[in-house]
């Protein structure tokens, strides 16, 4: 047997080992997280620029997704939403019960299939969709990652609190993830919205293949499989 608290101390100190290093060695790319919070949140009614937090369309064709750095979100946020997954579909007993090997394994090759799907979105995005999409669209994804960044990290925060208190029952887990949520949709619509009338129309379709195809298909298919 498996103890959900042990996991949720070790899983605390693997992430606070990593931000200390990305503190020492990716200072300037923490900063411009640490400052996307701080923007994203002060100004929560007020449309997006595209000369906020000092990048520009252009600039973002020059970021690397293989760096250490973004592979590590890209595995926190995935982590994230597979963590609340696995205690909404467990009604939240595995916090008091803890999991056994073979539920731990059932998980693990669950988000082992998630991780690889996203991967494989990812990759076509990114050399595939890449040949044809527009500094503008690649300015937008690359300001969805920042946010879903922003919300896994206030869903692992927010799982923690929930996870090492006795007395938060798994209604707290529920209303605290449609508040987090009601956020991840309001900034993604914002962001959306700041940029789609200034798309022209080669755009706007690359854009709705992108939502359609990369963003809904992926979900579906496993949500049919399983």
């Amino acid at each position: 047997m498996i103890r959900n608290q042990d996991l949720t101390t070790l899983f605390v100190l693997i992430v606070l080992l990593v931000f200390y290093f990305f503190q020492i060695f990716q200072r300037v790319k923490l900063v411009y997280l640490f400052r996307s919070f701080r923007y994203h949140f002060r100004n929560i009614l007020v449309p997006y620029s595209s000369d906020d937090l000092g990048i520009s369309g252009s600039g973002t064709s020059v970021i690397n997704y293989f760096h250490y750095f973004y592979i590590f979100f890209f595995l926190l946020i995935n982590g994230a939403v597979m963590t609340y997954f696995g205690a909404w579909y467990l009604q939240g007993s595995i916090k008091f019960d803890g999991m056994s090997n073979e539920l731990f394994i059932r998980l693990l090759n669950f988000n082992i299939l998630i991780l690889v799907t996203l991967f494989l979105r990812f990759l076509i995005i990114r050399y595939i969709l890449g040949m044809f999409i527009g500094s503008k669209l690649k300015f937008i994804f690359y300001k969805n990652y920042i946010i879903n960044i922003m919300i896994a990290v206030l869903m692992l925060f927010n799982f923690i609190i929930y996870n090492l208190n006795s007395f938060y029952d798994f209604n707290y887990l529920k209303n605290t993830f449609f508040i987090l949520l009601g956020l991840h949709i309001i900034f993604q619509t914002k962001n959306y919205l700041s940029h789609f009338l200034k798309f022209d129309l080669k755009e706007v379709m690359y854009f709705i293949l992108y939502l359609c195809t990369f963003k809904l298909a992926p979900w579906i298919w496993l949500y049919s499989n399983f």
